[in-house]
């Protein structure tokens, strides 16, 4: 009776041994940032006292390197300053920079194809702005 409760063990941990992952299987550990990549179209709220928010304004994400992208806004008119920030992908949820970025925030979902991007003042006659929008 010993003997077979020991086999059935030793049985069952060679099946758990043979039965584990394949180094094939697929594991999601993307960590582009391409996604983010692109023109959006959006509201625009300038913060200076007055409150301005402004319709159909565009902003475009280009990709610096695997993990830094530029955020410029179209409409030169508006001088306001172009922006870089270190990015990461968050297993393809969100590509966000750190909360603590100096210079504003950018939030990508990924899901709903949306952009928060919000800039600080760094410079003297700068303004703090929000821009929301989609993903053209």
């Amino acid at each position: 009776m010993k003997t077979k409760w020991v086999t059935a063990i030793i049985v069952a941990c060679v099946a758990f041994a043979f039965a584990g992952c394949s180094k094939n299987d697929e594991v999601s550990n993307n960590t582009s940032i391409d996604a983010a990549v692109g023109r959006y179209k959006g509201s625009l709220e300038i913060v200076d006292g007055s409150n301005n928010t402004l319709f159909d304004k565009t902003i475009v994400v280009s990709k610096v390197s695997d993990s830094r992208i530029k955020v410029v806004v179209e409409d030169n008119a508006l001088n306001l300053p172009d922006r870089e920030f270190n990015v990461t992908n968050n297993m393809n949820i969100s590509i966000t920079s750190a909360a603590i970025s100096t210079g504003g925030t950018f939030l990508y979902d990924v899901k709903e194809n949306s952009v928060v991007y919000q800039a600080e003042p760094t410079a003297q006659g700068e303004v703090l702005f929000t821009f929301k929008g989609n993903k053209q």
